[in-house]
Formats: structure tokens, C-alpha cells, sequence
């Protein structure tokens, strides 16, 4: 009879149990990825954004123009945060094929007309510019989008929180209920 070491099955027994294991921790599996390296974009000014930088928590809000009705009410919701220097706010507008290159400079300037209204908005709630830390990172590749785990086209907003050590904290899917986000920005501030 031949005798079997533990020693030659495990490889087997490993290369049959992995796959099983990482399909049922897809979660788990990209948080792991996002803990372990900087995720950036570029907001509509071209400048370079760490989506999940240290120093401060991070709320990262995905949203496409589907969205735009949903998206402001959930940044209303946030205001009260966005004076908090420990505090930042990130939109991933998620504009993936829908915009031909020669649009893309156009979507920009739409996007910083948004921005100064908010930033008026914002002002006359006592919030000042330098305090107010909120890119909008138009993704019209998919790149910073699918560094977030985000690969569909949603029609919910969604939300992921950072630490203050670029570490994912919450994520939240589909998102509609504005309160939902605010307790929860509540339980890690």
C-alpha cells in the first residue's frame, strides 16, 4: 500500500480550499487591497486627490448623473462635518463611457459651476474654503473607481469611510436614506 504524507497533500488540499475561501470574502479580500496602498484621482482641476489619505477620516461618495438629486441631498446631510479639520469629503462622479473626449473639458466647467454654488451655500453656513476639504473626482476611465471596488454602474449612491490612516473603515451600498449615513458618520467621528 502507498503511504501518503501530510506533507503531499497539502499542497492539494491548499490549492483546492483557496479558491473556495476567496470566492466566499470578496469583501474582505478588497478591503485588504485598499488598506495596503493609496488610492488617488484627479478632481476636475487636474489635480492629484488621495481618495483615501492620512490624517483625517474620509467619506468617499460614488454617484454618475443618474444620481445628481440623490448625491446633493447626501452632501447636504454632511455639511455639518465639512468644517471639521479631522473631516473630508470625496465624490467619485462615475462618468464611464458617457463622455466623449472632446466633451470632457465641458463636464469640468459644469462640475466647478456646481462647486462655487456649494461653496456660497457653504459660506453662508459659516463654513470657510479652507476648511472645506471636498474634491469631486470626475472618473471618466473607471480607474479611481474600481481602486474603490466599485466595478458596476450603480443606481444608489454608495460610501466608503477611511481612518485616519487611509485604512477602509465602513462601506456602505445603496444608499438612499440620508440619516443612515449621517449616524454612521456620527458613530466614527
Amino acid at each position: 500500500m502507498a503511504r501518503i504524507s501530510f506533507v503531499t497533500l497539502l499542497p492539494r488540499s491548499c490549492a483546492l480550499i483557496l479558491p473556495i475561501l476567496m470566492a466566499g470574502l470578496p469583501g474582505l479580500a478588497r478591503a485588504a487591497g485598499a488598506a495596503q496602498g493609496s488610492i488617488s484621482g484627479q478632481d476636475v482641476n487636474g489635480h492629484a486627490v488621495a481618495v483615501n489619505g492620512k490624517g483625517h477620516f474620509t467619506v468617499v461618495m460614488y454617484t454618475n448623473p443618474d444620481l445628481e438629486d440623490a448625491s446633493r441631498k447626501m452632501t447636504l446631510a454632511l455639511d455639518p462635518y465639512r468644517s471639521r479639520s479631522n473631516f473630508t469629503l470625496v465624490r467619485v462622479v462615475d462618468l464611464r463611457g458617457n463622455v466623449p473626449p472632446q466633451m470632457r473639458g465641458m463636464v469640468r466647467v459644469e462640475i466647478r459651476k456646481e462647486e462655487v454654488k456649494e461653496s456660497v451655500r457653504l459660506k453662508k453656513a459659516g463654513v470657510s474654503a479652507s476648511s472645506n476639504q471636498s474634491p469631486i473626482i470626475p472618473d471618466f476611465s473607471g480607474s479611481t473607481l474600481k481602486a474603490l471596488g466599485w466595478d458596476s454602474v450603480y443606481d444608489q449612491v454608495h460610501l466608503v469611510v477611511y481612518d485616519t490612516h487611509g485604512h477602509e473603515i465602513k462601506r456602505l451600498e445603496s444608499v438612499t436614506d440620508a440619516k443612515q449615513m449621517t449616524r454612521m458618520v456620527d458613530s466614527i467621528l
